[in-house]
C-alpha cells in the first residue's frame, strides 16, 4: 500500500496546520502540482484571496484532490463527474477547470468567479 501524505501547513499557517493520511491500494503513483491562480473580483465574495494564491493539485490511484484556500483555510476539494475539464467539490463549492481557466462557484448566494493561471 502507498500513502498520499499531504501536510496542510503549506497554505495554513502554523497554528492551523494538520496532516491528512490517504492509504491507497497496490503502488499508485502519487503526483503533485502547483499552480498559482488570480480570481476577478467576485472570488473575494465567497473568501477567495483577492491577490494570487496557491493551489495545489494531488492525483493518485485514480484520485483527484485539489486544495484551494477559501476564508484563509485550506479547502479540500475532490473530484466529481464533468462532462468536459476536472471539476472538483467541497461543501457548497466547485473548482471547474477547462482550457487553461477555472470557474470557481459557491452555491450559498450564488456566487461565480472567473480565474486564471497568474503570471
Amino acid at each position: 500500500m502507498k500513502s498520499l501524505i499531504w501536510l496542510f501547513g503549506s497554505l495554513a499557517s502554523a497554528s492551523l496546520a494538520a496532516d491528512i493520511t490517504v492509504v491507497l491500494p497496490g503502488n499508485a503513483d502519487v503526483t503533485r502540482k502547483s499552480v498559482q491562480y488570480q480570481c476577478d473580483r467576485n472570488g473575494t465574495k465567497m473568501g477567495l484571496p483577492a491577490g494570487p494564491f496557491k493551489v495545489e493539485y494531488i492525483n493518485g490511484g485514480g484520485n483527484s484532490l485539489v486544495v484551494v484556500p477559501i476564508s484563509g483555510k485550506p479547502l479540500l476539494f475532490v473530484s466529481v463527474m464533468s462532462g468536459s475539464g476536472a471539476r472538483y467539490a467541497a461543501q457548497q463549492y466547485t473548482w471547474w477547470e477547462a482550457h487553461n481557466t477555472v470557474a470557481a462557484s459557491s452555491m450559498q448566494g450564488n456566487v461565480q468567479s472567473s480565474c486564471h493561471p497568474a503570471q
